[in-house]
């Protein structure tokens, strides 16, 4: 399982964000496909921030198109063939095989195939499921310790959208629930942070990580931000 984080042509800004709150980022790749991305790696899953070069030199028209924010739901699969055929035979609308890479200093190049269900088959965001064929490349132990102590993804918030469609495409893995809000209860749940995604939109609004600390986290940010510091600076020689 794998979320994503569209951050458009603010991949910079995103970045600094998340190593502000004390995630181990992975450096910056270059997809064959001409997006960027950074990788947050946990055990045997991830989430990615992925955007578009600020200069405009590359695009994809699919990130280009999407809101900022999480964007993206993306399934493990062994068998890309298999995956696209069982899509089609369920009624999904699936794009055939693609293949792209991404060069991770010191390892070769990084590579994946994906299947992709075409835009709208279900609201919310983008879905696709990958093969990665070199997990080798991208999952080291040294990427996977966060100084805030996060270990693993916990859940998609969906904002106004049914989870019933994607129960047709199996179950998400341990950990990575799909919850279902009403803007109400999203906003409920939330609270301030909800005004960041904005009303009327039917979209993937939220991704909760799991981590030891989450009692700083709910009784204040700056606590949680202050202790992310202290075990930072810990890690630095």
């Amino acid at each position: 399982m794998r979320l994503i984080i569209n951050t458009r042509f603010d991949t910079d800004a995103a970045e600094a964000l998340f190593r502000a709150l004390g995630f181990t980022v992975t450096p910056r790749g270059y997809h064959t496909l001409g997006s960027i991305n950074h990788a947050i790696l946990f055990g045997g899953h991830h989430l990615e921030l992925t955007g578009l070069p600020a200069d405009g030199s590359a695009t994809r028209p699919e990130i280009a198109a999407s809101p900022l924010g999480a964007d993206g739901l993306v399934y493990r699969t062994d068998d890309p063939q298999r995956t696209f055929e069982d899509l089609r035979a369920a009624g999904f609308e699936a794009t055939p095989q693609q293949h792209f890479s991404l060069p991770v200093e010191g390892f070769g190049d990084a590579r994946f195939v994906t299947v992709r269900l075409a835009a709208s088959q279900l609201p919310g965001g983008r879905v696709y499921f990958c093969q990665h064929l070199t997990p080798e490349c991208v999952f080291r132990e040294t990427w996977r310790d966060h100084v805030n102590g996060s270990y693993a993804l916990a859940a998609l918030h969906l904002v106004d959208v049914e989870r019933e469609g994607y129960g047709r495409l199996g179950e998400s893995a341990p950990g990575s629930d799909l919850v279902s809000h009403s803007r109400a209860t999203f906003d409920a749940h939330f609270g301030a942070l909800a005004a960041h995604v904005p009303s009327g939109a039917v979209r993937y609004g939220a991704i909760t990580i799991r981590t030891p600390y989450w009692r700083a986290v709910a009784l204040s940010p700056r606590q949680f931000l202050r202790h992310a510091e202290k075990r930072l600076n810990q890690h630095v020689p």
